[in-house]
């Protein structure tokens, strides 16, 4: 493993974790809801090796990050944090890769700010179609959520079997950690208005799909999904795939929700092939 800096940074108030490693072209590695920079893990070294800065942040409400009260998770307010994330930082271009809700996420930094993305790879990501697996849509019902936690319902659901399609060893050294963090003052509350604000009982909201408005994304794109993919259905790859036919497209079998963990060697040299097909912008 490199040498991996933790650091934080005060953005508005919020107090952002994040690791970074290596030098290069600047790749930002963007996690989903209820998880942390811990699942790209296996993925920082190579890219590091393969001659990148990496840079993965835990979102507001997530990690080691600040988990304001008044805060409302919103996707598009996490977007703009990323955007000022990068300026703090003195980073005028990146990739980005964002996971399940931080796919959303870099998708919409990479809409609103055209000029700060040099590729956008986008790993089971939320915003492309309404299906979502039941359990979150049952969460984002008022009091269901905090019925599920104050039950303890959420300790005895085999959260990593939903995730995966066959769990690997790796997980064990990595699903404590995802799991103290979760436990933290305000993650709970975190959690649920985060999922709140882009699902409700009928799926992922209307409002927050962005495949539409991907066909005006002037960044080449990326779509890594895993076929088995309990959360959101590996559909929504193929929907991109249909809508735009230039985007490259890889779905992954016997492969969960989070390929980046679960088929981390497929997923590196599809990311580094993806990434050196052309001339990235220096850190």
């Amino acid at each position: 493993m490199p040498d991996i800096e933790h650091q934080t940074i005060d953005l508005a108030g919020i107090r952002v974790h994040y690791v970074r490693a290596g030098q290069g072209p600047a790749i930002l590695l963007i996690h989903g809801l209820g998880s942390s920079w811990l699942t790209w893990q296996l993925n920082i070294q190579p890219l590091v090796q393969a001659g990148y800065t990496v840079i993965a942040l835990d979102l507001p409400g997530h990690g080691d990050s600040g988990k304001p009260a008044d805060l409302d998770y919103h996707p598009a307010a996490a977007a703009e944090l990323v955007h000022g994330f990068l300026h703090a930082l003195d980073i005028p271009r990146a990739h980005l890769v964002g996971n399940s809700g931080g796919g959303l996420v870099a998708g919409l930094v990479a809409l609103d700010h055209p000029e700060m993305v040099d590729r956008l790879v986008l790993v089971s990501a939320g915003g492309l179609g309404r299906e979502v697996s039941w359990p979150l849509r049952l969460v984002s019902l008022p009091l269901a959520g905090e019925l599920v936690y104050r039950l303890g319902l959420i300790d005895i659901y085999d959260i990593p079997k939903s995730i995966f399609y066959r769990p690997p060893p790796f997980l064990d050294q990595v699903w404590p950690e995802i799991q103290r963090t979760n436990g933290r003052s305000g993650a709970r509350r975190a959690a649920l208005r985060a999922i709140r604000s882009s699902i409700n009982i009928f799926g992922q909201k209307r409002e927050r799909l962005i495949l539409a408005s991907l066909k005006d994304l002037k960044a080449p794109l990326m779509t890594i999904w895993g076929e088995q993919d309990r959360i959101i259905p590996a559909s929504h790859a193929q929907a991109i795939g249909e809508r735009l036919p230039d985007s490259l497209v890889h779905t992954i079998p016997e492969c969960g929700h989070w390929p980046q963990m679960e088929h981390a060697e497929r997923f590196n040299g599809l990311l580094i092939q993806f990434l050196g097909d052309g001339k990235p912008s220096l850190c």
